[in-house]
């Protein structure tokens, strides 16, 4: 019997990305992390082995669908793709005076149009399994834009309204798309909300119960 495999794009450096390998991997998951920088990759997955987490990496450039593909074939050589967790993200400290199309495209790459990529090519392996998940990561800011993080505001209104979309495209399909909207900083090793454990346990919900297409995570 082929693994199952849930796979984490853009694990990032605030704890959530290990959060939720560590949750899913406690369910029976092989964990998948996709980026495009192998070192922190290759760090989380000697940290989940201690954990007794078995997982790989995927180095991939979102920007480029080819190289998305290649990273997904490599993941269905290894079991069958159950859940996908969209938390990629990019956010500069340029202001609205200072945003051109060129700022704006390259921080699309990471905040919208990365998992569009994702999506489409992931679907097919999704669909095949029966059950499939897609879950993304959204953000206050996409409802509350600040002076300093407008192109991650502007992805993630974006995101947000995709998945919608999606949610209702989807939902006579056996594959569900979700989205877990972070109202919240996040915070390593402080307990409480922000605690990314915490965070993680909205997304395993989300992924069971698949009730909603948006949580509001506060």
């Amino acid at each position: 019997m082929a693994s199952k495999i849930a796979l984490i794009v853009g694990p990032g450096h605030a704890g959530l990305g290990k959060a939720l390998a560590t949750n899913f991997g406690k369910q029976g998951y092989q964990i998948a992390l996709m980026g495009k920088n192998v070192d922190p990759l290759n760090d989380l997955v000697a940290e989940l082995k201690t954990d007794n987490i078995d997982s790989f990496t995927v180095p991939v450039d979102l920007g480029d669908p080819a190289s998305v593909a290649e990273g997904l074939k490599t993941i269905s050589e290894n079991g069958d793709l159950q859940v996908v967790v969209y938390n990629a993200t990019m956010r500069t400290k340029n202001k609205p005076s200072q945003l051109t199309s060129d700022l704006l495209v390259d921080s699309l790459t990471s905040n919208l149009l990365g998992a569009v990529t994702v999506t489409n090519l992931a679907l097919p392996l999704l669909k095949a399994t029966g059950d499939g998940v897609l879950l993304y990561t959204g953000s206050v800011v996409a409802a509350k834009p600040g002076t300093t993080d407008v192109e991650q505001s502007i992805g993630k209104v974006g995101l947000h309204n995709y998945v919608l979309a999606l949610n209702k495209e989807l939902a006579k399909s056996g594959t569900f798309a979700g989205m877990v909207t972070i109202n919240t900083y996040i915070r390593e090793g402080k307990p409480g909300h922000m605690d990314p454990n915490e965070i993680a346990k909205a997304y395993a919900d989300l992924a069971a119960n698949k009730n909603t297409p948006n949580v509001e995570y506060h």
